[in-house]
């Protein structure tokens, strides 16, 4: 069995940071039950109950752009995105007899949003988080409930390619939702709030093997993993902590201002977390509003030790990344925030071919956490 990054710790470390816990403040209101988040880039697209925003946090006056409407008895859970297509699970739930009939999982091309739907993956359990990496698409699957309403929730993964599905893990935990899932390089991290704890596995052992990543948590919803760093949304607390050293969680964002009225006033939870820049955005559901902390320090380059040296060069035909120590996801963007190319780099595939891009200047970004700009 080969050494996790995440699971197996070969020393300890504490950490003196310079963050501090700030008060969420507004970025936009007026959202429907906004929950689940993720980013291309600039791009921000917040998962409400039935719509799909995308917000373009780079705008001086940034509004939510309804993208995608669920169908009828459709209700989204979760979303998780690789270049430019969405994955979206949704709930068919007959509100008038309260009937579920499962679940199904669609992919939505954000540049061409309108498209006749793209149905994947359908089952009649229900599915309550994704994440995806290179082709396969993971998600959590909760098992037919039985007579006395137990259940078990499972990871599946489809093969995006040929849509051939398989159980990775049987039997994750029981009676209790897994909220949501981000991938760190092969490893796969699973929150699962009502048990105060992030599981974890790596995806590539012939064997998989399960661990309690973080526990004694309070309310853990959504995950965003950022470099060697995951952000977590805690109740009504951001938290982040290192990957690859045992680490507490250190705090940057709180919300102490609006509240949730059910049996008796208290602060309003965090659904879930993006880090973009220097910026985070969290999801108040009760409240429909996106709101921020924005710290110089969660974008230094502290942040991420393995790229500190990490530097570039091009020519008319390829872009060279110089001092990578590990891998590292790489995105292209125009400066319209379009997507242009994706690829995972390394120390010993360090090249992106810029053969078929148009003259211009570009961003380069590795792990949405350190960016280059480059002109072609």
């Amino acid at each position: 069995m080969k050494t996790k990054l995440l699971f197996t710790f070969l020393f300890i470390a504490i950490f003196s940071t310079s963050y501090s816990q700030q008060e969420a403040t507004d970025y936009l209101s007026n959202l429907e039950e906004p929950s689940g988040m993720v980013n291309k880039g600039n791009i921000l697209y917040v998962q409400g109950l039935k719509k799909l925003y995308e917000i373009n946090t780079a705008s001086g006056s940034p509004t939510a752009n309804v993208i995608y409407t669920a169908e009828t008895n459709y209700y989204m859970s979760n979303l998780t995105i690789s270049g430019n297509i969405i994955y979206i699970s949704e709930e068919n739930y007959d509100e008038d007899f309260d009937t579920s009939s499962g679940c199904r999982i669609i992919a939505l091309d954000t540049n061409n949003p309108g498209a006749p739907l793209n149905v994947i993956y359908t089952t009649t359990n229900y599915v309550s988080a994704l994440a995806i990496t290179g082709s396969n698409l993971y998600f959590a699957s909760e098992t037919t409930p039985d007579a006395n309403d137990k259940f078990t929730v499972q990871v599946k993964k489809i093969n995006i390619t040929n849509l051939a599905v398989e159980t990775v893990v049987s039997n994750l935990c029981e009676d209790e939702a897994a909220n949501d899932m981000a991938f760190h390089n092969n490893n796969l991290l699973i929150s699962v709030g009502n048990l105060q704890t992030v599981f974890g596995f790596d995806t590539t052992e012939t064997v998989i093997s399960v661990s309690q990543y973080m526990t004694n948590l309070n309310f853990n919803k959504g995950l965003f993993v950022n470099g060697n760093n995951v952000f977590i949304a805690e109740g009504n607390r951001i938290g982040t902590k290192p990957l690859n050293v045992q680490a507490s969680l250190t705090y940057v964002a709180q919300n102490t201002f609006y509240k949730d009225n059910i049996n008796g006033l208290f602060n309003a939870n965090f659904r879930d977390v993006v880090l973009i820049g220097d910026k985070l955005y969290m999801t108040l559901l009760n409240q429909g509003k996106v709101v921020t902390v924005q710290d110089p320090a969660l974008s230094k380059d502290k942040f991420n030790q393995d790229l500190k040296a990490v530097s570039i060069s091009n020519s008319k035909t390829s872009l060279i990344v110089s001092g990578l120590e590990s891998n590292h996801n790489a995105t292209v963007y125009n400066l319209a925030g379009q997507l242009i190319a994706t690829k995972k780099l390394s120390a010993g595939e360090n090249s992106i071919d810029l053969s078929t891009f148009s003259n211009g200047v570009y961003v380069l970004q590795l792990d949405n956490q350190k960016t280059f700009k480059f002109i072609k």
